[in-house]
């Protein structure tokens, strides 16, 4: 009974990531007014299942009465258990923890508590009640960590404290590039922004989780838009940290520039913005934020001949100016750049007998929206074209199918 509980737990957790591509309750539950209801019925039914197979609810209760040894077994043990020395508590014994732990709630946790050897968890700088870094945590106590207790985690020191793993870090930076936003407006405010369509919302809550601020709202129910905003002063600051000097873009480096001019105006701050230029490499994850903004993954079926049909598998990256940085992008792919006088910008395009580069960079810094979707569909068709299986029917119609499923629905 209990793994009949368990098959609807994993297909109702499986459903869950599919549609929502992520399983934290927040997006989830926020995004669920914009999905199938039958689908939402279906994952509702298998978590339903698990939740009667673990309390044992009548049709799949079988094995509890099994398992019950009676009141008269349990009271016989639990008169014995009373004489054990482990649960024969005095008085003293619980003034004693009382004050153990009023103590303890006074202590500042970091890395282990060496008393009893216990992880201490995730605490990687001193808090205050109000969750914020405490004003005696400064750049020589963070150093002074071990930072092997943290896998996984770039520690890094700062005076705002703000410690991003780098894989996300440099994937939020390309992401902004493409769809983010340096607001001012006509009052001198500052904000930041990313909107994306409602369907694909839960990487902006994705983002808001990972950089630990900001909000995610409904910004237009009509059109069905998402976005993430950042508005307040501390949380501009630590954006203004994670940005400067990181852009590769132009236009993105000068809005970014403005908007750094404006908050020192403002806030009546001297930061300084540092002028850097950034190339495109293979070993950090900003062109797969830059490609989850701006990229895509295209499959066409050209017919040459009665008897000879061409497969193109190509990944494209568009982009309106910024020339110098797309033939870079070329460079370090194998891909080329051409100008679209009707798009009025660039195409950098990565051809068939050229994509083990660009395959091999996803493989290690994945997608995060739902174009990873895309890219999945988009890499069997490349198998099936590289095996020469588009040759025959059979092989010919997979492709045909893959192809239909990537320019089925449109991600923005």
């Amino acid at each position: 009974m209990n793994r009949v509980g368990d098959w609807g737990f994993s297909i109702g957790l499986w459903a869950i990531f599919w549609a929502f591509g992520n399983l934290d309750f927040t997006t989830v539950f926020s995004l669920a007014p914009f999905m199938n209801e039958e689908l939402i019925t279906v994952i509702s039914i298998c978590l339903l299942i698990a939740a009667m197979g673990k309390s044992a609810q009548i049709g799949l209760h079988t094995w509890l009465p099994d398992a019950m040894e009676g009141w008269f077994w349990a009271l016989l043990k639990f008169h014995y258990m009373r004489e054990h020395p482990e649960t024969s508590w005095s008085t003293q014994v619980i003034r004693f923890n009382r004050r153990f732990l009023f103590k303890m709630r006074n202590l500042d946790l970091l890395g282990k508590i060496q008393e009893v050897g216990q992880s201490a968890g995730n605490q990687t700088l001193l808090f205050n009640d109000n969750g914020v870094g405490s004003s005696e945590t400064t750049c020589e106590t963070l150093k002074n960590i071990d930072q092997s207790s943290f896998p996984g985690r770039a520690l890094q020191c700062h005076h705002l404290g703000l410690s991003l793993n780098n894989t996300f870090k440099y994937w939020f930076i390309g992401f902004t590039e493409g769809d983010g936003s340096f607001i001012i407006n006509k009052n001198g405010y500052l904000e930041f922004k990313i909107t994306q369509s409602s369907i694909d919302a839960q990487i902006l809550f994705y983002i808001k989780k990972e950089l630990g601020f900001g909000s995610v709202l409904v910004q237009d129910k009509k059109n069905k838009t998402h976005h993430f905003r950042v508005r307040d002063q501390k949380g501009i600051l630590k954006l203004i940290e994670i940005f400067n000097g990181n852009l590769y873009t132009e236009r993105k480096i000068n809005q970014f520039k403005l908007w750094l001019e404006a908050f020192n105006k403002a806030y009546k701050t001297d930061i300084c913005f540092i002028s850097k230029v950034n190339h495109p490499t293979l070993e950090n994850a900003w062109l797969s934020g830059f490609t989850d903004a701006e990229g895509c993954f295209t499959v066409s079926i050209l017919k040459r001949s009665e008897t000879y049909n061409q497969v193109q598998v190509r990944y494209i990256l568009s982009q309106k100016g910024e020339l110098e940085l797309m033939t870079k992008i070329a460079d370090v792919l194998g891909g080329k750049v051409s100008f679209l006088k009707d798009y009025n910008g660039y195409n950098m395009v990565v051809n068939l007998t050229k994509l083990h580069k660009v395959i091999g960079y996803f493989n290690k810094y994945g997608l995060k929206t739902k174009k990873y979707i895309h890219y999945f569909n988009w890499l069997k068709a490349y198998k099936l074209v590289m095996n020469k299986e588009h040759f025959n029917d059979e092989g010919l119609e997979r492709v045909r199918n893959l192809m239909n499923k990537i320019n089925k629905t449109k991600i923005d």
